[in-house]
C-alpha cells in the first residue's frame, strides 16, 4: 500500500492504521488524524522516490530515536526517516537519503543524505566522512560540493542546495564572482535567488558601497541568505552588521545599529545583522526587532560596517546536518 500516492491513513480514534505494523507510539492532530508515529517493525512503503523502509531499528551512537513517519492532516505522508541510508530517485537523479520530506501532493520537497545524531558518541568529522559529493551545473556556475541537503519546488526544479559545513564554492552572481558557504537558493527557472558569502564582500547597492556578510547565518538551511536578487538579477537585499546613518528631509537624522547579544558558545558579544530590502524607490532596514523604511530618492545614507567573521551566535551549522535538527548537538 502506498502512503504517499493518494492513499489515506485511518483516523487515530483508537484503531491504529492497518497499513503499518509495529507502531510503538503515535501522536494525533486535535481532530484525531494521525500526526506522527514511531515504528518498531520493518515496513516497506512506496514513494515517488521508490520503495523505502522507515526507521524501526533501535538507535545506536549515531542514529536518533526519531519519529519514523509524519503525516499531513489529510493522511498523506509528510516526512519519512529511513532506517538506513538508501539511494532514492529525485529530479536530480539518484541521491543517497536518510530523511525525505514530501509536499502534500506527493512530490518531493527535500532530501537529506545524512540524519545522524552528533554528540559525545558520534562526531561531526565521522558524520562528514559519510556525506556525499555532488556535481551541480547552474547558469551561474558549475561546482562540486559535499551536500547536506537539497530542496525542490513542486515542479521538481531545484529550490535550494545546502552545503556540508566548511564547504565553499565560487558563484558568478549578478553582482560579481564571490565564494559562497552554507548554501544557495534558486528561482524555479534556475536563476540565482540568494547566497551566503563565505567572507565579507563589497557590493554596489542603491544606498552606496556596502559590506555584506552575516556572522550569525544559520548553517542548516539555505532558503534565507545574506545576499538576494530579484528575477531580473537586480540586487534585492543584503545583510551587514554595523550602523546606518540616514539623513531624511522628513525624519531628520536617523541612526540604526545592529543589536548585540551573547554568543551561544562563549560570553563574547556579537552583532546581529541589519537586513536591507529594496523595492521600487524604497529601502527597508530591519534590526531583527523592528523595521524602518526610507525613500531612496529623498534620503542620503552612510554605512558604517562592523563585521567580525570570527564571531557568531552559534556554530554556523558545524554541529550537524540539516536533517539533524541543527545545533542540538552543541547543547
Amino acid at each position: 500500500m502506498s502512503l504517499l500516492t493518494g492513499s489515506r491513513v485511518l483516523r487515530n480514534d483508537g484503531t491504529l492504521p492497518a497499513a503499518l505494523r509495529g507502531i510503538a507510539s503515535s501522536a494525533a492532530y486535535p481532530t484525531g488524524e494521525m500526526h506522527e508515529c514511531r515504528l518498531r517493525e520493518e515496513n516497506v512503503i512506496s514513494t515517488p522516490c521508490g520503495e523505502v523502509v522507515p526507521q524501526y531499528s533501535a538507535p545506536d551512537a549515531r542514529q536518533k530515536d526519531l519519529k519514523s513517519l509524519s503525516f499531513y492532516r489529510s493522511g498523506k505522508a509528510r516526512s519519512v526517516c529511513l532506517d538506513r541510508q538508501t539511494e532514492v530517485r529525485t529530479p536530480l537523479g539518484a541521491l543517497p537519503a536518510e530523511l525525505l520530506v514530501f509536499y502534500e501532493n506527493g512530490s518531493l520537497d527535500s532530501v537529506f543524505p545524512l540524519n545522524g545524531q552528533l554528540g559525545f558518541g558520534w562526531s561531526e568529522e565521522e558524520e562528514g566522512q559519510l556525506a556525499p559529493y555532488r556535481d551541480f551545473s547552474f547558469p551561474f556556475g558549475q561546482f562540486r560540493v559535499k551536500v547536506n541537503g537539497v530542496r525542490f519546488y513542486e515542479s521538481g526544479a531545484v529550490k535550494s542546495v545546502i552545503f556540508w559545513p566548511g564547504e565553499t564554492v565560487s558563484l558568478n552572481t549578478p553582482a560579481g564572482t564571490f565564494p559562497a558557504r552554507i548554501g544557495i537558493r534558486l528561482y524555479e527557472d534556475g536563476a540565482l535567488h540568494s547566497f551566503e558569502p563565505a567572507a565579507p564582500i563589497e557590493l554596489d547597492t542603491p544606498i552606496g558601497q556596502a559590506l555584506a556578510y552575516d556572522v550569525n547565518a544559520v548553517g542548516v538551511e539555505a532558503d534565507r541568505n545574506s545576499v538576494s536578487f530579484d528575477r531580473s538579477g537586480k540586487l534585492a537585499g543584503f545583510a551587514s552588521s554595523g550602523d546606518l546613518v540616514v539623513s531624511s528631509p522628513r525624519q531628520g537624522r536617523v541612526r540604526l545599529s545592529s543589536l548585540t547579544r551573547l554568543g551561544l558558545s562563549d560570553d563574547v558579544l556579537v552583532k546581529n545583522p541589519l537586513v536591507f530590502s529594496f523595492e521600487g524607490d524604497a529601502v527597508s532596514v530591519s534590526d531583527g526587532k523592528s523595521a524602518s523604511s526610507f525613500d531612496l530618492r529623498e534620503c542620503k545614507f552612510l554605512l558604517l560596517p562592523d563585521i567580525d567573521p570570527g564571531a557568531g551566535l552559534g556554530c554556523g551549522g558545524r554541529c550537524g546536518s540539516a536533517g539533524s535538527g541543527g545545533c542540538s548537538g552543541c547543547e
